[in-house]
């Protein structure tokens, strides 16, 4: 906390709130001895002064006081933040940390200081992390990235960090890390759908507009100006496959004869069937 200088007129104005207690003090106290004016006066000032550094002891008392107030809350805003809070040097040593940090990376806090944050970032994003902090410190702005960081033997997980150089420092920094792995997760999965969905639109096959279709041999005509079969273009242009068959009509245009004998057996076959399940029954 910065002390405000004393100006000229705070100064008079202290004396003469010093002069006015020294008057009260001499009017509790017992008559002032007759001594030669000269000692007089060293004394009277002797007094003022000592009643002057009275009063600016208590005042320093007081922004004492004040001061442990603020830095008690800041203490409590820090340790107690949800985010992880740390104090880098260039070679990403860990000077500070408050007690999120120290729960995100699974190490009692007090154990560390002076070790590198870059321990704690999985091999695959080590590159990544040492860019961002060598970027930090020459820009002199806030910067940002996105790693993995990993405890023990235990399954990854990624945090977002911000860091941005101390005032007027140049060899440390500080950087908040917030957990980010239920959004990277939601993201991916994003992103798979994303995928899906286009390989399933890439896959699919649409008929629109006009077709050009022969009214007799029900022929269409492609973009080329070739005839091709109904079958052929259908396959071509839709995910539809075929099965050749005789619809009852042609049936009996191509084979007169073997529809109604096919027809006959299917009959004797199902009353057959019908008598036998009958007999069973019975």
């Amino acid at each position: 906390m910065k002390t405000k200088p004393s100006t000229s007129h705070d100064t008079a104005k202290l004396r003469l709130q010093a002069e006015a207690k020294l008057r009260e003090r001499k009017k509790k106290a017992a008559a002032f001895p007759a001594t030669e004016s000269n000692t007089q006066r060293l004394v009277h000032e002797l007094e003022v002064h000592q009643i002057e550094l009275e009063m600016q002891n208590e005042e320093l008392m007081l922004a004492r006081t004040e001061m442990e107030t603020l830095l008690g809350r800041y203490t409590d805003l820090y340790d107690f933040a949800p985010v992880g809070y740390f104090t880098l040097a260039r070679d990403g040593a860990i000077g500070q940390a408050n007690l999120a940090g120290a729960n995100l990376l699974g190490v009692e806090r007090g154990a560390l200081i002076n070790r590198r944050f870059g321990v704690f970032v999985s091999a695959e994003s080590r590159t990544t992390f040492n860019t961002f902090l060598e970027k930090a410190f020459r820009s002199q702005q806030k910067e940002t990235c996105e790693v993995a960081l990993q405890k023990d033997r235990a399954a990854p997980f990624w945090v977002h960090i911000e860091a941005i150089t101390e005032d007027g420092q140049s060899e440390t920094c500080r950087a908040a890390v917030v957990n980010v792995t239920e959004r990277k997760r939601l993201e991916q999965e994003r992103e798979n759908l994303v995928m899906e969905l286009q390989t399933a639109l890439a896959n699919v096959k649409t008929l629109s507009g006009l077709v050009p279709i022969c009214s007799n041999c029900k022929k269409i005509r492609d973009d080329t100006g070739y005839w091709s079969q109904l079958e052929k273009y259908l396959v071509e242009h839709t995910d539809a496959t075929f099965t050749h068959g005789l619809c009852p009509e042609c049936a009996k245009i191509y084979f007169p004869g073997q529809v109604e004998k096919v027809r006959e057996q299917l009959q004797n076959g199902a009353r057959e069937k019908g008598r036998k399940v009958e007999s069973e029954k019975g």
